[in-house]
């Protein structure tokens, strides 16, 4: 007789990542219940188990199958079925060594593992899962281990410099998060791919915000710009917005970021790609709308303050508009996603996640007026529509 546990059992098992139909929004809410069930049928101590021995070591796997290069060459020839000897021999160099499994592979025999769809990712780096994984090697790790005692030292107040900070406390030459980034390419490379990655998974923000609004009244016919990209990372929302406007003429879209960045950006030709600080006067004047994603949540109240005034002033009061695609804490019930983040942007940059009235403040502060808060449909962020006050 089947018991009511093998039915739930059995229907957790099939349930799929491909049976949502690419609907996010339904995939991210079963999601969430998965980890409410996790939380709920767990005991105190096997998440206490899980926190303190199970994720650190399989993460310490992860990365020790990315040094000799097993997830790539698995994924290059295209995956299957392997013997654990078959996939010593494709480490470089060779190891004597063992796989942890944890979901991470399959097991589908004695000493025989096949890949799962994370492992594959992992080798294929269009995936930029492999850069995020390292981006946490790198940096993220070893600030978060760092600030219960950092916090401590400062008697728990809040960090907000953005030079001497718990990130700094926890860098070998005493570097803020940028600072490091401008000095070690390893850190950069898996930092810029974790955006891409990131900035991929997200809604489109022209999904979020009908752009063909900006459109009316757009003075198009005169090179003008129309959407300014501020600090864009290597260009994915810019993008965005020429695959909604293909029509629009060369020179009215341009992506902004530093140099070390743009070097690396590979955008469309229509695209104009420009180095620039953007704690310095903003270059670009008059354009229809500015746009900053997840920029302003990596700097505390003064930083941003100064990084939205550069942007006022190139802004033309009835007809630029700016939109700030970041997270916005709700008053209640915000997301382990949300949650996370606002710690960790405490740990690595003194800055913090928003709520609707501190975004209003701070906005308000800048000379800037907030018109509208635009939800995305997966409640991650929201795009933050702006003009001069």
């Amino acid at each position: 007789m089947v018991s009511l546990n093998d039915v739930v059992i059995a229907v957790l098992d099939g349930i799929q990542a491909d049976a949502f139909g690419g609907d996010e929004v339904e995939r991210l809410k079963v999601r969430a219940a998965a980890r409410r069930l996790l939380a709920r049928v767990e005991t105190p101590y096997e998440r206490a188990w899980g926190f303190c021995f199970e994720h650190p070591i399989v993460f310490a796997a992860l990365q020790t199958c990315i040094d000799l290069r097993l997830w790539k060459t698995w994924t290059s020839i295209g995956g299957g079925e392997k013997s654990i000897e078959e996939l010593v021999l494709m480490t470089t160099p060779i190891a004597e060594t063992n796989l942890l499994p944890f979901n991470v592979v399959e097991e589908s025999g004695v000493d025989t593992y096949k890949p799962t769809p994370f492992s594959f990712a992992i080798g294929d780096e269009s995936t930029k899962v492999r850069a995020s994984l390292e981006a946490a090697t790198h940096q993220y790790f070893a600030s978060s281990q760092n600030l219960p005692g950092y916090l401590a030292k400062t008697s728990y107040k809040e960090p907000t410099d953005i030079n001497v900070n718990n990130y700094s406390d926890s860098d070998p030459d005493g570097l803020n998060f940028f600072g490091r980034l401008g000095k070690s390419p390893e850190c950069l490379e898996a930092f810029t791919g974790h955006m891409e990655a990131w900035t991929a998974w997200k809604t489109p923000w022209t999904e979020v915000y009908d752009t063909s609004k900006l459109l009316e009244g757009a003075k198009l016919d005169d090179n003008s710009p129309f959407v300014v990209d501020v600090g864009g990372n290597t260009g994915i929302d810019i993008t965005h917005v020429l695959h909604r406007h293909p029509e629009l003429p060369a020179g009215a879209l341009v992506l902004q970021d530093l140099p070390e960045v743009i070097a690396n950006a590979k955008v469309d030709k229509n695209i104009t790609a420009m180095v620039h600080d953007f704690f310095l006067p903003q270059p670009v004047k008059g354009s229809r709308a500015y746009f900053m994603h997840a920029v302003l949540h990596d700097w505390p109240n003064d930083k941003s303050k100064q990084l939205l005034e550069n942007t006022r002033d190139a802004m033309v009061k009835g007809y630029s508009k700016l939109f700030i695609y970041d997270i916005v804490l709700p008053p209640k019930g915000a997301s382990i996603s949300q949650t996370t983040m606002d710690v960790q942007m405490l740990a690595l940059l003194s800055a913090s996640e928003r709520t609707e009235e501190a975004w209003k403040q701070l906005l308000a502060d800048s000379g800037l007026r907030i018109c509208k808060f635009w939800p995305d449909p997966q409640q991650y962020e929201m795009v933050i529509e702006a003009e001069i006050a």
